[in-house]
């Protein structure tokens, strides 16, 4: 009887209505490749790198004075951006303005990646504004939505790199001028506030950063025997962890001005065949590639 109620009786067959939509397509955009180098080399070649506009160093790199040739050579041939940590801690922030200084007075530097809001604070104290230098919101600023684009859009960030997370439908509707779209990448899945090392090896207390130029690899093996990268930031105390799986997508899907490729263990050939690859417009093939939630419903 309650139920019966709250029945709502319907006194007329509802009409049903067509929406039409003259949306017109979007115009093909002559895309930019940028370059991203999770891992700095000293005996690459980095200026035999053709067809890339845009290189992306961790900030790490620039307070250790073995990279300082590097640094220079990439700077002097490339356009060059700071990449900014995700994490930075509150007792780490003096040591990240340091870094800053030291980076902005002896290499060539076009702009910032700001992975955290907290970054463009940093920034802002170091009176470094957009009128001298490039801003492009990383995809850790979690660009998921056109509302998220649009809040991000008022920081006035020169370009945006979408989540990687979403599916192809989502990521042709954020597509658009300025927006950057990760091509080819062994993803972060994970960014601890904790050195996996440090607790194995027993060696916090004594801490010599062997690790940071350390030429061994470390991996931690799921059940199905997957290695996942494993790589520390002795200076923070904190651990990446990066997928088993390289992600790799065709750029000529998606309408976005600038294609990005995430490099961690390529040789310099296999990132020449990568850059070509990328900018053919295609895709990586096989069984170390995956096309990550591209398909997911």
């Amino acid at each position: 009887i309650m139920i019966n109620n709250f029945k709502r009786k319907i006194t007329k067959e509802p009409s049903s209505i067509s929406i039409k939509t003259n949306k017109l397509p979007k115009p093909t955009l002559n895309r930019s490749i940028s370059l991203l180098l999770n891992e700095l080399k000293i005996d690459f070649d980095y200026t035999l790198l053709t067809n890339i506009d845009k290189i992306y160093i961790p900030l790490k790199y620039f307070s250790n004075k073995n990279y300082q040739q590097t640094l220079i050579d990439i700077s002097t041939k490339f356009d060059t951006y700071i990449y900014m940590p995700t994490i930075i801690r509150k007792n780490y922030i003096s040591n990240v303005t340091y870094c800053i200084n030291t980076a902005i007075n002896q290499f060539k530097i076009r702009g910032f990646v700001i992975s955290n809001l907290s970054n463009l604070e940093i920034l802002k104290n170091l009176n470094l504004s957009h009128d001298d230098y490039d801003f492009i919101g990383n995809y850790t600023l979690n660009v998921f939505n056109n509302l998220t684009k649009e809040a991000l859009n008022t920081l006035n960030l020169n370009t945006i790199t979408i989540s990687p997370e979403l599916d192809k439908s989502t990521i042709l509707e954020l597509c658009g001028v300025n927006q950057e779209l990760i091509v080819y990448s062994k993803l972060p899945v994970m960014t601890t506030n904790y050195c996996l090392l440090g607790s194995s090896n027993k060696c916090y207390n004594s801490c010599k950063k062997m690790c940071f130029n350390d030429d061994n690899k470390y991996y931690l093996k799921d059940r199905l025997g997957f290695n996942f990268r494993v790589i520390p930031n002795n200076s923070q105390t904190i651990t990446t962890i990066y997928n088993s799986k390289i992600t790799s997508i065709a750029p000529e899907e998606f309408n976005c001005s600038s294609s990005r490729i995430d490099i961690l263990d390529e040789s310099i050939e296999e990132i020449i065949n990568i850059i070509d690859v990328v900018k053919s417009g295609k895709r990586l093939e096989g069984k170390d590639f995956t096309n990550s939630n591209l398909n997911r419903e």
